[in-house]
């Protein structure tokens, strides 16, 4: 079967499948090619912030009873340590929704479907011909396309394929551990110093609590993470750990290729060089691509690129001052700062975290907002 389009999504993640929501609801011919069946398994410690929020109500037209079946859990306290010292414990407005990602992906996918959308599931393109325009599909259909995006995760074949270099990554581990063999207050919970370049979390999540720590370089991860697990008095030969390679502060450059082609979500490396957070910029690109083809115009890129430049823009920023935090010497700094500060972490996190209302590099401008607001 041969499938005629505007544009073929590669790739059925909240990147792929919120451009797809887009286009479709501006009745704009496309497909979704997805290499796995719903639903499926997504590594995620589950955190939703407001500027996500926003993206889901706002641009994708997702209704406020839509948005509750999204949601597992939510939390308006967040704590720091830095190791096993408690450091503050801050109170946000607003607070923080909390997602299983295996629901969260599936749910939105079905609202995709339902608007008639077509999602090819279990289905991996063998073959792209970007002269021609036409993908040939590892289910036996092909499809001839006018734009193309890629949004088939970190580990992009399809990025592979048209030319663009892998990005530098992190890795994070998780697990998922049952509520009654942990007890905690069922707040966000930040640890510092349990691992280098990042930190080590556990979320509310329903019924379970989600436990695990992102970072860079040659670490242990999972050694790093059973430590940790048996520091909170788990065992960790009950806990089953998964990891995963994620974007941490390196997005591909789309300088090159093809003006009809672009990399939106992981497979762009579009996440947060400091929290690690993907499903905002994930959402952001994907909408960012659809509003790029509804306008119309054969090449996409230049104008996509424009669109994205406060993605790279925060990005940038943010791998700078994360070359600086995760110092040694700057964590115990940050340690003496933030002891008792319960205020200004509510603050930074309401204004920087939930919702980026000052860039990365204005964090002085943030301090003295703060303490004129007191």
């Amino acid at each position: 079967m041969e499938h005629n389009v505007d544009t073929l999504i590669i790739g059925g993640g909240p990147a792929g499948i919120s451009c797809a929501l887009r286009l479709s609801r501006a009745n704009v011919s496309n497909i979704v090619v997805e290499k796995r069946a719903f639903p499926r398994e997504k590594l995620c410690g589950g955190l939703v912030t407001i500027k996500t929020l926003r993206k889901l109500s706002e641009n994708l037209g997702l209704s406020r009873e839509e948005l509750s079946d999204f949601f597992c859990d939510e939390s308006e306290v967040i704590r720091l340590y830095r190791g096993r010292e408690l450091l503050t414990s801050s109170k946000l407005s607003p607070g923080f929704h909390l997602i299983k990602r295996k629901n969260f992906d599936n749910r939105l996918a079905g609202i995709y479907k339902n608007l008639g959308g077509v999602l090819l599931e279990n289905t991996v393109c063998e073959d792209i011909d970007l002269t021609e325009k036409r993908a040939v599909l590892s289910n036996g259909d092909s499809v001839r396309f006018r734009h193309l995006v890629v949004a088939d995760g970190v580990q992009s074949r399809t990025r592979s394929v048209l030319g663009y270099k892998k990005p530098k990554l992190g890795f994070c581990v998780e697990t998922q551990v049952p509520r009654e063999k942990l007890v905690r207050g069922g707040e966000i919970e930040l640890f510092f110093g349990i691992v280098k370049n990042g930190y080590a979390w556990i979320f509310p999540s329903g019924d379970t609590y989600c436990i695990g720590l992102i970072g860079t370089g040659a670490q242990k991860f999972d050694l790093l993470l059973k430590d940790f697990l048996a520091s909170l008095g788990l065992d960790p030969a009950e806990c089953e750990i998964k990891g995963a390679f994620i974007p941490y502060g390196y997005p591909v450059k789309q300088k090159g290729g093809s003006d009809d082609v672009i990399l939106i979500g992981d497979a762009a490396g579009f996440a947060d060089p400091i929290t690690g957070e993907g499903l905002y910029f994930a959402m952001h690109s994907g909408i960012c691509a659809a509003d790029v083809i509804i306008g119309g115009g054969e090449k996409i890129r230049p104008e996509y690129l424009k669109r994205t430049a406060d993605i790279f823009k925060i990005i940038r920023q943010g791998r700078i001052l994360q070359k600086i935090f995760y110092r040694p010497a700057m964590q115990k700094a940050f340690a003496k700062v933030m002891r008792g500060k319960n205020g200004f972490v509510g603050f930074f996190c309401d204004n920087l975290i939930s919702d980026y209302k000052y860039p990365y590099l204005k964090i002085r401008k943030l301090c003295r907002d703060y303490k004129k607001s007191k």
